[in-house]
């Protein structure tokens, strides 16, 4: 299967939530924190091209220069940067089988960061080796245990879980 950007996110951060996104089934879409990232996403790096989407995968920024592409990925916070950069790693995997040259960054403009991401056989291998565990895990017909973490907070999901 191939697994799009926010599924990797999604199953760092809560495997349950990718089993459910793999399945096309959605959190509740009027939690605050999504409408909050909506709007965050509208409103920053206006003039670039933005949501480009390739395959299951919604760039938000992507820019061309010499033959190379840098994909950026706009983030609220810092939060979650790790799951984040697997995310970006994920876009990079996919665009460099198709023979492009790609880079990334991750941008979070509230805190004026922006993380470099490099793209290279090792984080190949990494993204390959997490595409084969999320397929086993997506694969399966019973969904994963909920279990309560941090996350769970803000979680657009969480009476899917906790009702």
């Amino acid at each position: 299967m191939n697994i799009s950007g926010s599924i990797i996110q999604a199953y760092l951060i809560c495997p349950r939530q990718a089993w459910l996104l793999a399945r096309q089934i959605t959190g509740d879409q009027y939690n605050n924190f999504l409408a909050i990232g909506r709007l965050y996403s509208e409103e920053t790096y206006k003039r670039e091209k933005k949501e480009i989407i390739i395959g299951k995968n919604k760039i938000d920024v992507i820019k061309g220069k010499d033959g190379l592409l840098t994909i950026i990925e706009v983030k609220k916070s810092s939060k979650i940067v790790e799951a984040s950069k697997m995310q970006l790693l994920n876009y990079l995997y996919h665009l460099s089988k198709k023979g492009h040259s790609v880079k990334g960054e991750i941008r979070i403009p509230k805190e004026k960061k922006i993380i470099p991401v490099k793209f290279g056989d090792n984080e190949k291998k990494l993204i390959e080796k997490l595409h084969k565990e999320i397929n086993e895990l997506i694969s399966r017909d019973q969904i994963p245990e909920s279990k309560r973490i941090k996350a769970c907070k803000n979680c657009s999901y969480s009476e899917l879980c906790w009702s």
